[in-house]
């Protein structure tokens, strides 16, 4: 038995969904590289961190250590660069996963996503003149890179052959 050809399983991915799904894969990367130097930018001020951490601890507990304040600052950038970025990471590749299976709420859920890195792109190049240090560089650059790139890929999503294709795959 041959299938229709407008059968979602017949209708092969258009070459603008398989290239926003590798703009949402490149965001992806960018965005552990954003944490990695978020992170470091934010290792520069960490014992300012720490002695504020430690300022609202004794609060509370007037005989708690400055050690600890430390050490808890560090495990806190460590949980934001490693398990932040996965999480993120993976969340964005699996939307582009579904994506490039012609599902309209992963499409949805990416243009939300682009909306919001290409605003933050746009605030990144109005206080970019603010630069304190290499990691801060990277940061910036990398998010103005990422709007650029979801941008791009939510348009690529909305072009008259993507939206047969999700159309086509609607239930």
């Amino acid at each position: 038995m041959i299938a229709a050809p407008n059968k979602p399983e017949t209708l092969p991915m258009p070459e603008d969904v398989g290239t926003a799904r590798q703009l949402w894969w490149a965001t992806a990367a960018l965005g552990i590289v954003y944490t990695f130097a978020s992170v470091f930018t934010m290792a520069g001020e960490r014992g300012e961190l720490s002695k504020q951490f430690l300022d609202d601890m004794r609060k509370s507990d007037p005989n708690f250590a400055a050690s600890t304040a430390d050490t808890m600052v560090l495990v806190g950038f460590v949980v934001i660069a490693l398990v932040g970025s996965a999480l993120v990471a993976g969340a964005t590749v699996a939307f582009a996963h579904q994506l490039g299976r012609g599902k309209t709420w992963a499409r949805t859920v990416l243009m939300v996503i682009a909306v919001w890195l290409g605003l933050g792109a746009v605030t990144t190049m109005f206080t970019f003149s603010a630069v304190a240090n290499p990691a801060t560089i990277i940061a910036g650059g990398t998010a103005i890179v990422q709007g650029v790139l979801a941008a791009g890929a939510a348009y690529l999503s909305y072009r008259p052959e993507s939206t047969k294709y999700f159309l086509a795959h609607r239930k």
